[in-house]
């Protein structure tokens, strides 16, 4: 998070270690909506998977080892529960993205491949081994009301977030928190063969909650050779003559930072986000231009409604290095609670482009862009959640 729900045999496989935990669960999402989606004068409908929550199984447990250490693992994999992986936006402009790499809808390119992590929690804190979410992209759809998913996710405007939302080869430790302040400090190895720096990847945040005031700020920095992830191609825009912006072949670093606050008023709660990215610092661009420099903000409000919540955000992006740059996102939605694994949802986003951009709409599994400049996206999409 493969093709259908895990079946008894790979059960029995985890029996063993079920019976020697404290504490195992079987856990899961399936997510299937109706979507209208429009990007550079074409338009599809389909049934997304994926579009609130990506659809997913896994286990998770805990061990307790005495004196208040606890072991903990868990394993997580998605699958498309509309049993189809074509993406809205194979084919167009560059093409599909999708969160964290890998084939549409699994959010991994292995079994497991959304989560999979081992660990120990205690009085010191938890420590983390293994591919989990990044305390970037948990900072991002924290302060995003549609939570990076629904048609309004903040992965439209934001590559960080999008490329970032986990990393392979990780080791995290958390603090306990103090007076409301918590610190993470995520490392990810390179493990590449006589170049130990290619591919590494370090993470620290800084968070507070306390009563209704919550916020942080956090810092990213991520080494590697252009073409060899997804962050060089996300970043991809127009200069002025139409001409493609691609990173030259070579090592380079990517540095982003965000910083993010919400206040809780009780009737409504209202939260900002901005992130300032960075993207191949040091190193040249193609045609003479400069490394995109993109900075990004967003404004959020979800207000309780009965056993619901209305969703709404206005966000903006702009590259400081590329004229007419600017990418528009607006948003609303809604979600009603039909029991507390059960919701239904709504949500429509449009985005406007300026002639050197062209972002498309997308939800918590997809994510697309392409080559016409100055084009509109619009996206709505209802559906229905089912936690378990």
């Amino acid at each position: 998070m493969k093709k259908t729900l895990l079946s008894l045999a790979l059960f029995g496989a985890f029996s063993g270690a079920a019976m020697a935990a404290d504490n195992v669960q079987l856990y899961g999402i399936v997510d299937l909506g109706v979507q209208h989606l429009s990007y550079d004068n074409t338009t599809v409908n389909r049934l997304g998977s994926g579009i609130q929550s990506g659809s997913r199984i896994g286990l998770k447990g805990t061990e307790d080892l005495g004196g208040g250490l606890a072991a903990m693992f868990q394993l997580e994999t998605g699958f498309c529960a509309n049993g189809n992986n074509t993406s809205a936006y194979t084919g167009a402009g560059q093409g599909a993205q999708n969160q964290a790499g890998g084939s549409y809808c699994t959010s991994g390119s292995t079994f497991m491949g959304r989560t999979s992590m081992v660990g120990l929690t205690g009085g010191f804190g938890t420590v983390a081994l293994g591919r989990m979410y990044s305390p970037f992209f948990n900072a991002a759809a924290t302060y995003d009301p549609f939570g990076a998913g629904l048609t309004g996710s903040i992965t439209n405007l934001d590559p960080g977030s999008l490329d970032y939302v986990r990393v392979s080869q990780t080791m995290a430790y958390m603090t306990p928190t103090f007076a409301g302040f918590q610190g993470t400090v995520a490392y990810g190895f390179g493990g590449q063969p006589g170049n130990n720096s290619n591919g590494r990847a370090y993470n620290l945040a800084l968070t507070y909650a306390n009563g209704p005031i919550s916020g942080g700020v956090t810092y990213l920095q991520h080494n590697f050779t252009a073409g060899t992830t997804a962050v060089a191609t996300q970043a991809l825009m127009l200069n002025s003559t139409g001409n493609s912006i691609i990173p030259t072949d070579g090592y380079f670093k990517s540095k982003l930072w965000n910083i993010y606050g919400a206040y809780d008023f009780g009737v409504a709660k209202l939260g900002a986000y901005y992130a300032q990215e960075k993207f191949g610092d040091g190193a040249a661009m193609t045609l003479g231009g400069q490394n995109p420099n993109l900075k990004i903000w967003s404004l959020g409000l979800t207000v309780p409604v009965g056993a619901g919540a209305v969703l709404a955000s206005y966000g903006q992006r702009k590259d400081s290095n590329l004229n007419n740059s600017t990418v528009k996102q607006v948003a609303i939605g809604y979600t009603y609670a039909l029991s507390k694994r059960t919701n239904l949802y709504t949500s429509y986003a449009h985005i406007t482009n300026q002639s050197n951009v062209d972002q498309y709409v997308g939800d918590a599994t997809i994510a697309g862009s392409g080559l016409m400049g100055g084009q509109s996206s619009s996206g709505f999409a209802l559906g229905i959640r089912h936690k378990f």
